[in-house]
């Protein structure tokens, strides 16, 4: 650098990647720094509890246990979800993945609306090729649309199935009315399972991303 060095500032939409990558080079260090007082703070609870008196006190603590378990699960999911590349091909499960993301998604929805994951039948869902990356983003456009849109008290019920007499795996989504995805939503869930061989279609009351089995 010289001694004097003078620059055109740039211009907002400019800095955003720069913003952007910039934090999410910062995610791996601040999930450390949250783990560590997590874990300080999970420990001293649990010691407090095997003292606390029956009654009242016991049940302070353990709902300060369940916040801190909350708020624990919700931070590890906003880190996970913001130290990503724009893509990120894997070899990983459709359910898997989306129990990664719930803590963000349910938090996105806000406290009016539910997110529920339902228990697959039979044998948990294999690993595919997918990209986590555009799922995570697909997803969480997706509940920030049904927010806006949603009655209160509404939920999003996830469910993943293996489709009869083919190879495909496929994670079904019941909406809602009024929340199906149309526009940039339906062409990011479209990109997220096309990015990887499979596709976005409509399913009984909602969508359904499916993809091939992986080889």
């Amino acid at each position: 650098m010289d001694d004097e060095t003078r620059a055109a500032p740039r211009q907002g939409n400019d800095l955003v990647p720069l913003r952007h990558d910039s934090l999410r080079r910062a995610a791996p260090a601040v999930q450390h720094e949250v783990n560590n007082a997590m874990m300080v703070l999970a420990s001293n609870l649990e010691m407090l509890g095997r003292s606390a008196a029956e009654g009242a006190p016991r049940r302070q603590l353990d709902r300060a246990l369940e916040a801190a378990r909350r708020l624990d699960a919700t931070v590890r999911g906003y880190l996970d979800a913001a130290r990503r590349e724009a893509e990120e091909p894997a070899l990983a499960s459709p359910t898997a993945v989306l129990q990664q993301a719930l803590p963000l998604l349910r938090v996105a929805l806000g406290g009016r609306y539910g997110f529920d994951v339902e228990a697959e039948g039979g044998e948990s869902l294999p690993a595919i090729r997918l990209d986590r990356a555009r799922l995570d983003l697909a997803l969480l456009r997706l509940v920030q649309h049904a927010a806006r849109v949603m009655p209160a008290g509404s939920r999003i019920a996830a469910r993943g199935e293996r489709r009869a007499g083919t190879e495909e795996v496929a994670l079904v989504l019941r909406l809602p009315p009024g929340a199906e995805p149309a526009g940039e939503v339906a062409a990011l869930l479209a990109e997220a399972a096309g990015a990887t061989g499979g596709r976005l279609e409509r399913a009984p009351g909602g969508i359904a991303l499916v993809w091939p089995r992986a080889p």
